[in-house]
C-alpha cells in the first residue's frame, strides 16, 4: 500500500537528489510547487546548497513519523507510482517526467520555468 512519489532536485553537476514520499502522491505537484515557492521567497531558489535544504525541509514539513514515510536517494528513484517532477538549479526549470520504469526517469513530458510551475500548481 501507499501512494508513492518522488521529487527531484538536479544540481549543476547533473546529479539528482530524489526525495521519496511513501504517501506523497496526492497533491504532489502542489506540494513541490509550495516547497519551491518557499525557496524562491527566501531568495535561495538559485542557491544549490541552501535551496536544496529549504526545499527538502518544506517537503518534509508535515512528516510526523521520523522513521517512516520519507526517504532520500541520489541518482536513482525509490518506489514510484506517479510522474516525477525534477527542478534543475542550473536552468531554473521544472521538468515533469513520464512515469518511470525500473527506477529511472521516464521521458520528459513538459518543462516549465520555475515561476510558471509555482504559479500553476501552488494552491
Amino acid at each position: 500500500m501507499g501512494d508513492r512519489a518522488n521529487f527531484g532536485l538536479k544540481n549543476s553537476n547533473g546529479d539528482v537528489l530524489f526525495v521519496y514520499a511513501h504517501w506523497g502522491g496526492e497533491g504532489m505537484l502542489s506540494r513541490f510547487a509550495g516547497a519551491l515557492s518557499i525557496a524562491a521567497e527566501a531568495g535561495r531558489i538559485d542557491d544549490e546548497a541552501y535551496g536544496t535544504r529549504i526545499i527538502v525541509q518544506a517537503l518534509l514539513a508535515d512528516a510526523y513519523d521520523p522513521y517512516l514515510g520519507w526517504g532520500i536517494t541520489m541518482n536513482s528513484l525509490a518506489d514510484n507510482e506517479h510522474k516525477v517532477p525534477v527542478f534543475d538549479f542550473a536552468t531554473q526549470k521544472v521538468t515533469l517526467y513520464d512515469m518511470p520504469s525500473e527506477f529511472s526517469l521516464g521521458r520528459p513530458l513538459v518543462t516549465f520555468n520555475v515561476d510558471r510551475f509555482i504559479d500553476k500548481y501552488t494552491k
